[in-house]
Parts: structure tokens; C-alpha cells; sequence
């Protein structure tokens, strides 16, 4: 039996998606636990991962909502003048992979439909990634890992989900990861979060391996709102 390629990576990339990652819930928690009308943050030091959040007509103290989640989030925050919205983050972890490991993954797609495998990066919250090669149309991925973001390789020139890409993509949302990326040696497909998620995006997330077609998948995916698909 082949020996099957596997990686361990700890570099920039991955530790600055991890702290971005991380970041993200918790000024997700923050503002719904201070009850802010708005969120602001500036990013200190990407090394020491620390930042400055600023609330906007916060019904609660958000100091205190600063302290209660700092520690579950492993940075340092305190109350400041922020200077980018929220809301920036997501797009800024996209843009990370794209102008990092989304090259590493465009080799292994073109591996991928040389030896028609797929190949898998999960990257952790704590900045660590894995990368495991599968057999043909699928891959077995470590179990207890919580990964903020993932990407795999399509033996093929065009990045539809299958229905097992479906339901790795929804557990990676309900376990509050960012985005997903589907590599082919054409096109690119993202798919990741804007926004929190709604609890009516939740409930429309755990149908989409019902799905019979892919128009109906796209329309599905299209429907919500805090989730956005890209291609580059």
C-alpha cells in the first residue's frame, strides 16, 4: 500500500488566519454580549496578538464583555479607538489564504488531477494546519480538530461541492470556522461567512446535503445571508 502524503504546517500564513479566526468570534461575542449598536477594532500586533475594540452605544460595559472572553480566545483586547468595521475580518481571512497557501494549494490541485486524489488543508484556530491526501473522490479528515478554515483540491477543471463537501463546509460554519475553499487547476470557489450567523441561516445550513441538483444547491447557498460564495 502507498504511503499517503500528509503535513503538519505552522508558518505566518496559518498562525495569522488563526488569530483572525479567533478574533472574529470573539468580537462576535463581545458585541452581542455589551449589546452594541456597532464595532469597531485596530489591530496592535498580529505577533502578540492584541487588539483595540471600540463599541458603539454598547448597552452594557464593554470592558467587561472584553474580559470575559478575552481568555477563551487566547489574545489581548482592550477598550479604544477602533479604526476598521467588524465586519472587515471575514473578507480579511479570504484574502490571506488567496495571497498565501492558496498557491501551496494550486500545486496539489494540479496533482490532484494528474493522480485524480483530492488533497485537504484544514487549518486550526490555534494556527497550526494539517494537510492529508485522500483516495480518489475523498478525503478522511482527523476528527477532533477544530478548524477555522479549510481548502481541498477537485480532481477536475471545475469547483463544484459534492455532497460530502457540503456537509464538511456546514460543520466547519456550526463549529463558528470562517470559510472554505474548493481548488481546481481552474477556477477557485470560496465559500465562507460575512457575518454571524442567524439562526435562520443555521436551520437553511443543515438541509443543503438534501439537495439533489446543483442549481438548487447554489440557490439554497445564494439564500443566505450572512454566507458568501467567490470565485477567483
Amino acid at each position: 500500500m502507498a504511503i499517503k502524503h500528509q503535513r503538519i504546517i505552522e508558518d505566518e500564513s496559518t498562525r495569522k488566519i488563526g488569530f483572525l479566526s479567533r478574533l472574529v468570534n470573539f468580537l462576535e461575542d463581545v458585541y452581542e454580549d455589551a449589546e452594541c449598536a456597532d464595532l469597531y477594532y485596530t489591530i496592535t500586533s498580529i505577533e502578540e496578538e492584541s487588539v483595540i475594540v471600540e463599541g458603539v452605544d454598547c448597552n452594557y460595559p464593554l470592558s467587561e464583555s472584553i474580559d470575559v472572553f478575552m481568555d477563551k480566545y487566547d489574545l489581548y483586547a482592550e477598550e479604544g479607538i477602533g479604526r476598521k468595521h467588524y465586519t472587515e475580518l471575514y473578507d480579511e481571512v479570504v484574502r490571506v489564504y488567496k495571497s498565501t497557501l492558496h498557491y501551496t494549494m494550486k500545486n496539489y490541485a494540479a496533482r490532484s488531477l494528474q493522480k485524480h486524489v483530492e488533497y485537504y488543508l484544514g487549518i486550526l484556530f490555534s494556527g497550526k494546519a494539517f494537510l492529508v491526501e485522500g483516495e480518489g473522490d475523498k478525503v478522511i479528515i482527523p476528527g477532533g480538530l477544530n478548524q477555522c478554515f479549510a481548502a481541498h483540491t477537485h480532481p477536475s477543471n471545475l469547483p463544484i461541492p459534492s455532497q460530502a463537501d457540503v456537509r464538511s463546509i456546514t460543520n466547519l460554519f456550526l463549529d463558528r470556522g470562517i470559510g472554505h475553499v474548493i481548488e481546481t487547476v481552474g477556477p477557485s470557489l470560496a465559500i465562507y461567512r460575512r457575518a454571524p450567523l442567524s439562526i435562520e441561516d443555521l436551520e437553511v445550513l443543515k438541509t443543503l446535503d438534501r439537495y439533489r441538483s446543483i442549481d438548487e444547491l447554489f440557490r439554497a447557498l445564494g439564500s443566505l445571508k450572512s454566507i458568501t460564495l467567490t470565485y477567483f
